[in-house]
């Protein structure tokens, strides 16, 4: 889609253990290419020092598997949490829809 697109890890939790629901879980990763990554961040700083929270947009390939419950790991090495559900997202000039979107919230600190 992208010529110079990231490399993202989605990690999916996968309950390994049907009995105890939570005991076990595991995430399960996979990759997907191709995947432009809008970065943004905010700093707030409470009693005990500062926190980092970052918010990030992805724009992935028609067909990525990405779902609301995973977390993805971004080339730099963080891990972000999906917020809300991965959506299609259209082009305000062509009105093609190429991609999805997914929204990651990311806190650090304290």
């Amino acid at each position: 889609m992208w010529k110079r697109g990231e490399t993202i890890t989605v990690l999916r939790p996968t309950n390994v253990n049907s009995r105890h629901p939570g005991d076990g879980v595991t995430e399960v990763p996979h990759t997907i290419d191709n995947v432009v990554i809008n970065w943004s961040g905010t700093s707030e700083i409470n009693d005990r020092g500062e926190v980092v929270v970052s918010d990030v947009v992805l724009y992935l390939p028609a067909g990525s598997d990405i779902r609301s419950i995973d977390r993805v790991m971004l080339p730099d090495g963080d891990r972000y949490h999906v917020v809300g559900k991965p959506a299609p997202w259209r082009s305000p000039r062509t009105g093609r829809r190429p991609g999805i979107e997914v929204k990651l919230k990311g806190v650090k600190g304290a």
